[in-house]
């Protein structure tokens, strides 16, 4: 049987434990957590492939359509100290829900798949996310242009990978895997169901134990080189303000995670300046999960503070660095370096103290006095992430963004360069699942509610089969995501467990009904 803590480190009292998760993809850490889920499966008895990429599926096969499939599960790759559940927590659903298929000791007509998508967070490869589920949909991705950020091409990141885990699989006296092209076509899917952890902590204080998510958001994110700081805090702080609009809450929300500028200066700027540098320190968060109002950045109370001093002769901006961001993260440290006219007048100098004051205020950060900024690797200007829902589009980011440029070039008189290195479309879940996992809710008396993902997964990019039905199931949470304080109940965890259980069951069925009717037809049988 398997059990929670199989996958996951919970006290003796049933609570899950609090910790830092380093299993970037492909490291020797995720093939340890690959091999756990890969003894479940060979517990079960199910068979287990691995593909180019190195997504790994489990498979209960069908009787009479084995080219059709129902698949079920997620990723168990996280980012730098992400938290438990960030992803193994559908990967445990799908396990549960196939032993309770194996034990029912009932053969469907089509298969039934666990499936672990490899690399869906961009951490190792800056930027580049679910790579195992987009090589599923047909994409070209050329694995030896794919760079991680140790500098080794994603075909030898995979190699090492695969040789580690099936060196791993035989220490542990695990059977060996079958190595294939693709572990899933697109011609197969019938249904692909995937269950996660909210990514912010609005479920739960809905009071709500199950989310059903009808539509998923899509990335659009750029770099913008700008050489001066004042006009990447104008930037910084115009698209946060159009973004806190009421028209569109709930269509994007816009983060800039990088602001590293320095500006030129030489000795004789600083005659009779004194130079003072600031660490700026919120609370890294999700970029997407977390809505415009409940963020504590770092990189927007900087840009705040240097705003409202742009007219102020007493203040020259030197540098400003974000020298540790995770990927597509509300940045929790920048520092600011600046110098100060010793000559200035009292209201000159207040007004650094009322700028401090007030973006400490606006952007819920804390401002601290340091000796000196931390270098960044390279000047890297702005990295701007913009997460799109159903009804925001990428031309309309586009223009959303440039516009922003546009408006501040013509202010500051500055050029800004721009390479945009993400442009997705959000993705809507089946309508027909939303209500049929709505029904399963009420028939448990299962509190739930109908909600939007505001970071991105697998099930968005697997497929592009329009007879697919997809739905992505949520449980509650508190802590964020990609966090260390990322948690939830193990109740909440069976809870959601139970619903995929159901679900995939039903989907079973409607499968059986389905292909047994086709047999029928395409063989000239008479109906029974």
């Amino acid at each position: 049987m398997i059990k929670i803590t199989d996958l996951f480190e919970v006290d003796e009292n049933n609570i899950p434990i609090q910790k830092p998760i380093n299993r970037n993809a492909f490291t020797s850490e995720d093939v340890k957590y690959k091999v756990k889920c890969i003894k479940a499966m060979q517990d079960l008895g199910l068979n287990i492939t691995i593909d180019k990429i190195g997504n790994i599926c489990g498979t209960i096969p069908g009787k009479s359509c084995c080219k059709k499939s129902i698949l079920c599960g997620s990723h168990t790759d996280s980012v730098d100290n992400g938290g438990q559940f960030d992803g193994p927590l559908g990967v445990y659903a799908a396990l549960k829900s196939a032993e309770a298929i194996v034990k029912s000791g009932k053969q469907s007509a089509v298969n039934y798949k666990v499936i672990i998508y490899a690399c869906e967070e961009s951490t190792r490869f800056e930027g580049k996310a679910c790579l195992g589920s987009k090589y599923l949909r047909g994409d070209n991705l050329d694995f030896e242009s794919i760079v991680s950020r140790e500098g080794i091409s994603l075909k030898e990141c995979i190699a090492h990978y695969k040789a580690e885990l099936f060196q791993e699989l035989e220490k542990n006296g695990l059977a060996p895997i079958e190595e294939v092209d693709r572990v899933v076509e697109q011609d197969e899917i019938i249904t692909a169901i995937e269950g996660h952890i909210e990514q912010a902590d609005m479920l739960r204080e809905s009071g709500k134990k199950i989310g059903i998510c009808t539509s998923i958001v899509a990335p659009y994110r750029l770099e913008a080189d700008i050489s001066d700081i004042k006009t990447g805090a104008k930037f910084i702080c115009q698209l946060d303000e159009a973004a806190k609009k009421s028209e569109n809450l709930q269509k994007y929300r816009a983060t800039v995670p990088e602001f590293s500028i320095q500006n030129r200066a030489d000795e004789n700027d600083f005659i009779d300046k004194q130079i003072v540098t600031f660490r700026v320190t919120g609370e890294s968060n999700h970029s997407g999960a977390t809505p415009m109002d409940r963020r504590k950045d770092a990189v927007l109370g900087t840009a705040k503070f240097i705003d409202a001093l742009c007219e102020n002769p007493a203040v020259q901006f030197l540098e400003t660095c974000t020298s540790d961001w995770g990927a597509n993260q509300i940045t929790n440290c920048c520092e600011v370096k600046l110098a100060v006219d010793c000559h200035a007048s009292p209201k000159n100098i207040l007004d650094v103290y009322a700028a401090q004051r007030d973006a400490s205020k606006t952007a819920h950060v804390c401002f601290k006095r340091i000796h000196d900024i931390t270098k960044p690797d390279k000047e890297k200007g702005l990295f701007i992430d913009i997460r799109q829902q159903i009804g925001w589009s990428p031309e309309l980011s586009s223009d959303l963004i440039f516009e922003t440029a546009k408006d501040i070039v013509h202010q500051t008189k500055t050029n800004v360069r721009m390479h945009i290195t993400a442009k997705g479309k959000p993705y809507q879940t089946n309508s027909d699942l939303v209500e049929l996992a709505s029904q399963i809710c009420q028939d448990k008396a299962i509190p739930f509610t109908i909600l939007k993902s505001w970071a991105g997964h697998d099930l968005a990019t697997l497929t592009k089969n329009p007879d697919a039905r997809t739905i992505l199931l949520f449980c509650d949470n508190s802590g964020g995501s990609h966090n260390p304080q990322e948690t939830t109940h193990v109740d909440s965890m069976e809870t959601l467990t139970d619903v995929i259980c159901t679900l995939s069951q039903m989907e079973l069925e409607r499968a059986n009904q389905l292909y047994s009717e086709k047999e029928l037809e395409e063989n000239n049988y008479p109906p029974v």
